[in-house]
């Protein structure tokens, strides 16, 4: 089994010698005509992205996995973890907020956060289980939360006050994490109450 982790990461990516990139890897190792494992992205269900460069290039990538007989592709949300990319909403947030800098919140944006860590728990069991191949899945959490309330928990983590003004945009979709949460205590993984505040102490906390 090949692991496709290499592609591009940041929803707002429109360089084409980005996405080229991507394109010219995933043949190459789709040459090897073993199983592979790819990861896209929820975003295809987010109305506001459907049409980006950035989806609708993962969608192109997408198909060629297809055309492999055996392979997983597995769509995720905001993968939270140890990374200094800087387009990460958790990381942006905790800049801003630890430098006292002022940034605006979208009023009625949602996001789904889910643990690094709990994504690769969660997609190794769906393919040692062999449940999945062959099959385009979401590994998720169940909750969607607002932008606002995750400034809320970088306070509370973090013990100081954001500096933001609240902005009259946004918006939300309804990401599937049905199976995830299925096979989520398998997998060793507990998506309790206080999982977003736990997953946000875990990577940001002091």
């Amino acid at each position: 089994m090949v692991v496709f982790a290499s592609g591009v990461s940041n929803s707002g990516e429109s360089r084409p010698e980005e996405f080229l990139r991507e394109k010219q890897m995933l043949l190459e190792t789709l040459s090897l005509d073993k199983l592979i494992l790819y990861f896209g992205t929820c975003s295809v269900s987010d109305p506001q992205l459907r049409n980006s460069p950035y989806v609708l290039h993962k969608e192109e990538m997408e198909g060629l996995v297809r055309s492999q007989k055996d392979h997983v592709i597995f769509r995720l949300p905001q993968v939270v973890g140890k990374t200094s990319n800087p387009n990460f909403l958790t990381n942006y947030l905790f800049r801003k907020i630890t430098l006292g800098e002022h940034f605006e919140v979208w009023k009625y944006a949602k996001r789904n956060l889910i643990d690094v860590e709990d994504v690769a728990a969660i997609a190794s069991y769906l393919v040692r289980t062999s449940l999945v191949n062959g099959t385009t899945q979401n590994i998720a959490s169940p909750f969607s939360t607002s932008v606002l309330q995750l400034v809320e928990v970088f306070e509370l983590v973090l013990g100081k006050k954001a500096r933001y003004s609240l902005v009259e945009a946004g918006g939300s979709y309804v990401v599937d994490s049905a199976l995830a949460a299925e096979v989520a205590m398998p997998s060793g993984v507990d998506f309790n109450d206080a999982y977003i505040e736990g997953v946000v102490r875990k990577y940001y906390g002091e």
